[in-house]
């Protein structure tokens, strides 16, 4: 039988419907929608780190590439500088928890 104007449907069963939409909503809502993270001087670390294994990396492209990992890790990086970048790189090597791979030091 379809719904007809004259047949009212219960306000209880209303919000509970209105409700369950909503819910619905939270559940599709994609991963990638809403604030990023800031990465942490520890994210950054990992990523430098990491970056060590590679073969030779261009020192003038290194803060991008530092960049471009930490937003493939879901980071919001329009505020890392790469003064940032080569303080934390110093850091390490003078901690020499890495060596000095790029050769700017």
């Amino acid at each position: 039988m379809p719904f007809e104007e004259r047949d009212e449907i219960p306000e209880d069963v209303l919000e509970d419907l209105m409700e369950a939409e909503k819910e619905l909503e939270r559940e599709i809502k994609p991963k990638g929608e809403g604030k990023r993270r800031y990465p942490s001087n520890r994210d950054i670390i990992e990523v430098i780190k990491r970056m060590a294994n590679y073969a030779y990396v261009d020192p003038e492209e290194f803060p991008k590439l530092v960049r471009e990992e930490l937003e493939k890790e879901g980071f919001y990086t329009g505020l890392v500088t790469d003064e940032r970048i080569w303080r934390l790189y110093q850091s390490l090597v003078r901690s020499k928890a890495i060596r000095d791979y790029l050769g700017v030091m």
